[in-house]
């Protein structure tokens, strides 16, 4: 009995665990259209591609812009992304923001605890682990 306990401890341990984090968008925001602000600083190529292709599963069109923001910029999202290393490059943490003018309107974060560990859905591509964030985010545009 005490070790299978110390075995199911340990594995747990290695595993590593995915944590959640949102502040949805309230009901009264009708998104169809937002620009994301480029952010130069992140180095997870696929990124940006993977939230619009997110946003598009929830009928809102994004384009990406460099500062200063585009006056036609009703919305606007902004992003951090960190990608850690294994046997290959993966996303590791990741937050978004979403505003209307200067007000902050929403909040999401995927962060992966002990880096993965040996999970290998750790090296899962960005639509799948920032699905769940972009669907709780904006669960009212689906």
């Amino acid at each position: 009995m005490l070790f299978r306990a110390i075995t199911a401890s340990l594995l747990l341990a290695l595993t590593g665990c995915t944590n959640v984090t949102v502040e949805p968008v309230a009901p009264q925001y009708k998104i169809s259209q937002l620009c994301i602000e480029e952010n130069p600083k992140v180095v997870v190529g696929d990124f940006v591609d993977g939230l619009q292709t997110l946003l598009r599963k929830h009928n809102i069109e994004s384009r990406l812009y460099a500062a200063p923001l585009p006056g036609s910029c009703e919305y606007r999202l902004t992003y951090t992304a960190i990608r850690s290393w294994d046997f290959s490059p993966y996303l590791s943490d990741a937050s978004v923001r979403l505003f209307k003018g200067g007000q902050q309107i929403g909040f999401g974060q995927y962060h992966l605890t002990g880096e993965g560990g040996f999970d290998p859905s750790k090296v899962a591509p960005v639509e799948e682990k920032m699905g769940p964030v972009i669907n709780q985010l904006l669960g009212q545009n689906k």
